[in-house]
């Protein structure tokens, strides 16, 4: 719309006949009634701001996993992969014949299925060294933590894949920054569905290795279906072990959840 235009639909809406624009140097300037010369717009009103837009963590999470998969350039379709090749999935007591010079990376954390700072030489409590360890648990026979599910899912349970130690790397990364975003955002804070660090891990995996992240998702789900664990089982969501969930806080928050107050 030229500049005459836009002053005749200005003054339009406005109510009068005269013609409002900037005139060219050296014309006659147009007077309106009252003999007051109007040679400039009206001050036009500033756009309103838009309403906010906010990303779900969750759906900012699988986009940065998503873009970080397109940059890599090595996505591929393994669609006929079978259960011989690098994108086997295993529990984590078969790593030392599925992976004997690799890392068996677990895909789901096995951190996210206990408390914080659990892991040494007793899986499930904190170990200083087997010394002080055998004083403490004469002494202090509540100490530690454990697995949260204990029965269902320990490490040896859980689903791995074979990685370089250049890859393992890599998909916590990705895996590591995405866990943090969820868990950060949840309520109760520092928490995720087994449905949501599956889907985590399986495009970490997918974005690092270009193994299928379909194929990884649905054979998470059906072997942790075959264990009781269903898709809205909680979890930690800590990757650095910030969160204080201990078995008593957890515990607390899973009543609270069975009684529908969460």
């Amino acid at each position: 719309m030229g500049i005459v235009a836009r002053g005749l639909t200005a003054q339009q809406a406005a109510g009068s006949s005269v013609i409002v624009g900037r005139v060219p140097k050296g014309w006659p300037v147009p007077v309106p009634p009252g003999g007051i010369p109007v040679d400039e717009f009206p001050p036009a009103r500033p756009a309103p701001f838009p309403e906010p837009f906010i990303i779900d963590p969750r759906l900012l999470a699988l986009m940065m996993l998503t873009i970080a998969n397109a940059l890599t350039n090595r996505y591929k379709d393994n669609k006929d992969d079978d259960e011989k090749d690098k994108c086997k999935i295993y529990p984590y007591s078969d790593a030392k014949k599925e992976c004997p010079d690799g890392r068996s990376h677990h895909i789901v954390p096995d951190r996210s299925w206990r408390s914080p700072g659990t892991r040494g030489a007793k899986t499930g409590k904190i170990s200083i060294s087997a010394l002080i360890d055998t004083m403490l648990d004469e002494y202090l026979p509540w100490r530690g933590g454990g697995y949260y599910y204990a029965g269902k899912m320990d490490e040896q349970k859980g689903q791995c894949i074979c990685l370089t130690t250049k890859e393992h790397t890599e998909v916590h990364l990705l895996h590591d920054a995405a866990e943090k975003l969820v868990g950060e955002a949840a309520d109760p804070k520092w928490t995720a569905t087994l449905d949501q660090l599956e889907e985590i891990g399986a495009d970490s995996v997918s974005a690092v290795t270009g193994c299928d992240q379909k194929k990884i998702k649905d054979t998470l789900r059906e072997r942790h279906e075959a264990l009781d664990l269903d898709e809205d089982t909680l979890l930690r969501a800590d990757p650095r072990g910030q969160s204080g969930l201990t078995m008593e806080k957890f515990g607390e928050i899973l009543r609270k959840k069975s009684l529908g107050i969460l």
